[in-house]
């Protein structure tokens, strides 16, 4: 088996817009603040292997995340998946 490459900042950040998540929206995802998210983002803290794992994940097969609301305006996440291919 291959190893895992570490997360660049610079791929964290890719990843973050070609999935369309904020940092704060990342923060949420992976059960952290968006503080952390952001020294992610900054290169001030290495981004966990897990995380980066699921977002290439994610980017690889085009899942996407929807966030509905209940109806007493709280939200959960929903993880969907596109049916196109990345070319």
């Amino acid at each position: 088996m291959k190893p895992i490459k570490p997360m660049t900042t610079d791929e964290y950040r890719a990843t973050l817009d070609k999935l369309g998540l904020t940092q704060l929206a990342a923060g949420k995802l992976f059960a952290v603040g968006a503080r952390t998210s952001r020294r992610w983002a900054l290169g001030e803290a290495r981004v966990p292997m897990a995380v980066a794992m699921l977002l290439r994940l994610m980017l690889k097969r085009q899942l996407r995340l929807e966030v509905p609301l209940h109806k007493d305006g709280s939200q959960v996440w929903d993880l969907t998946a596109e049916l196109t291919v990345l070319e």
